[in-house]
């Protein structure tokens, strides 16, 4: 018995330890910009914001190709990348909205409810994921963090041609993206591909809020 404590306690790393994985750094700079995303919200500063969470989804895209080509991580690693990933993503993906709609909104009951549906959603997509996983090498339902690329591109496209109806138009969103992140639609699992191309959208679309 004292062997086997004496093993675990070998193999158990330091807290801060985790960040020396490559993967598991990527993931935590990730949630550290999506928190920076909900504060730039609180404050208003809207376009920042959606910066911010952009950048977040491309980190949650390289941590998974950078933990792929790592054949000799630390044990434990890839346990703990798994829980802050989905951590990183419910932040990102669904406490983010929420604080964004009811910001943008100002608390008006239609974008506050709509940031609610999109995160509960969003508690309801990640618990499926993490006990069923893949179905036939795909995702069950639009995976949670795809809904930032959406909301980026909405909240642009809204602010040049329907300015006052935006926070309308960003609600709706939220409300369409919630059904499809609970639909029975299969999504393809990302591949080096669709990661070049979100880092292509991203950097774009970082650009054009950051002039706007």
């Amino acid at each position: 018995m004292t062997n086997v404590s004496s093993m675990e306690q070998e193999r158990r790393q330091p807290i801060m330890g985790i960040l020396l994985d490559p993967p598991n750094a990527i993931t935590f700079v990730g949630a550290l910009l999506a928190m920076s995303a909900c504060a730039m919200a609180v404050m208003g500063k809207y376009n920042l914001a959606l910066i911010c969470v952009l950048w977040s989804h491309l980190a949650d895209s390289l941590d998974g190709l950078v933990a792929r080509r790592m054949h000799h991580r630390q044990p434990g690693m890839s346990d703990v990348g798994k829980a802050m990933d989905a951590l990183g993503d419910f932040l990102s993906a669904g406490v983010f909205p929420l604080i964004f709609l009811a910001s943008l909104g100002e608390a008006a009951p239609f974008p506050t409810f709509a940031g609610l549906l999109i995160c509960a959603a969003g508690i309801l997509r990640l618990s499926y994921f993490e006990a069923f996983g893949l179905s036939g090498g795909s995702f069950v339902g639009v995976p949670l963090p795809h809904n930032i690329l959406v909301f980026a591109l909405s909240y642009y496209l809204g602010s040049q041609i329907v300015t006052d109806h935006l926070i309308l138009l960003m609600g709706a969103v939220a409300v369409i993206m919630s059904g499809l992140h609970l639909s029975s639609i299969r999504f393809p699992k990302m591949n080096v591909t669709w990661i070049v191309l979100s880092a292509v959208f991203i950097t774009a679309m970082s650009a054009l809020l950051a002039l706007q």
